[in-house]
């Protein structure tokens, strides 16, 4: 392996961090007084309140302290460990402010992959069978998967996560959409999911709900059967999204005595189709898509920042639009400290802030080459000619 060279992942923070941007002043170490602790406390009422948050959504993502303590805390009640408590919600505010400062989300924007995706869900819903849309990490599967569950209206959009990717993993999950609950008594677990499975069929019987499994390639084989048993006795049209593991994984099947899965998907689409080329062919994301996704508040795209970022979309396996979002939300915050803007102004960001965050956050000798040959491609005229 190569040694890691150039800055440090910390010098990506700007001087303009070490000051709070919404939580109280506190002292690290030591008991806190009373007034400190009422202040911190007002100081989270407030928050809350102005970010349209509850006690229950601070205490879910917290885990501790539980939403009674808080409750307690912000009415004056300090107990054994408030300290504590006071000091880890004070901490959660300037966390959460400054997520929200600096988040960049991608909007729906119509992309190839965008339209192949949206083409596949409507012939899978129409023809009632299953499909398969199939693409490296970082494309833009997910939000578009996001987009087809609000188009069709009574779909089911399950993301295949730790839990779910077995069969009664992924039977509860549809399960709890659709307002199907476990059978309680004395009867076996298997015999539960058994009688669960059965009354999901039955619930989706001839409902042409669209079910849509993202991230499909973490689904092992028995629930893959499961999906398999419900598209043919429900008759729901069936889309997964996957990266080409799943794909592989299926058509190891595809033989005269084990055809049972690979039969079943009527359509079978590579999101790509051969357009991860950088040079010389026709991009997956041109320049004025990457505008689009990415060219809105608090961020201005300057011509070879958009060019810059298009480089690192079409570089399929490296994180594509996912990297992008990342490396754009990162030289935003160089740029303003180059410029001087404040925390959450409009700054235009320029690819020299993009590279200069991209050596710093991948120091392998092969990675911050990769980001100076990108760098080097738009001044020599040899960056795609699509646009």
């Amino acid at each position: 392996m190569s040694k890691p060279h150039g800055g440090h992942i910390n010098d990506i923070l700007t001087d303009r961090d070490q000051i709070l941007m919404a939580a109280w002043t506190l002292p690290n170490t030591g008991a806190l007084s009373d007034a400190q602790r009422t202040q911190a406390m007002q100081n989270f009422s407030r928050y809350i309140v102005d970010n349209q948050l509850t006690v229950a959504d601070v205490a879910r993502q917290l885990g501790s302290p539980r939403q009674s303590a808080i409750i307690e805390m912000s009415k004056g009640t300090f107990r054994q460990n408030a300290d504590a408590h006071v000091r880890k919600l004070n901490n959660w505010i300037e966390q959460h402010a400054r997520a929200k400062a600096s988040s960049l989300t991608d909007k729906f924007v119509s992309t190839s992959v965008a339209k192949s995706m949206l083409t596949i869900a409507r012939l899978v819903h129409e023809n009632k069978t299953m499909g398969l849309a199939l693409g490296p990490t970082g494309i833009g599967k997910s939000r578009c998967a996001q987009a087809i569950h609000e188009h069709y209206v009574g779909s089911l959009y399950i993301r295949i996560m730790s839990g779910y990717h077995h069969a009664s993993g992924v039977v509860s999950a549809i399960a709890a959409q659709i307002g199907v609950r476990k059978v309680s008594g004395a009867r076996s677990e298997h015999t539960k999911c058994q009688s669960q499975l059965e009354r999901v069929v039955s619930t989706l019987q001839n409902s042409d709900r669209l079910l849509i499994l993202d991230e499909a390639q973490k689904l092992a084989d028995p629930a893959l059967e499961v999906l398999r048993d419900i598209h043919d006795t429900a008759g729901v049209p069936v889309l997964f999204i996957a990266t080409k593991d799943l794909y592989d994984r299926i058509l190891a099947t595809a033989t005269p005595d084990q055809g049972q899965m690979y039969s079943r998907f009527d359509i079978v689409h590579s999101l790509t189709q051969g357009k991860d080329q950088f040079e010389g062919g026709k991009p997956l994301f041109t320049v004025g898509e990457i505008r689009e996704l990415y060219d809105h508040l608090p961020i201005r795209l300057a011509p070879d920042a958009a060019q810059y970022l298009q480089g690192v979309a079409n570089q399929l396996g490296y994180g594509s639009l996912r990297r992008c979002r990342v490396l754009l939300r990162n030289a935003a915050r160089r740029a303003r400290k180059r410029s001087g803007a404040d925390e959450g102004a409009k700054v235009t960001v320029t690819a020299d802030d993009l590279q200069w965050v991209e050596t710093h956050m991948r120091q392998e000798r092969s990675e911050q080459q990769n980001a100076g040959d990108r760098r080097k491609r738009y001044f020599s005229g040899t960056a795609f000619k699509t646009a």
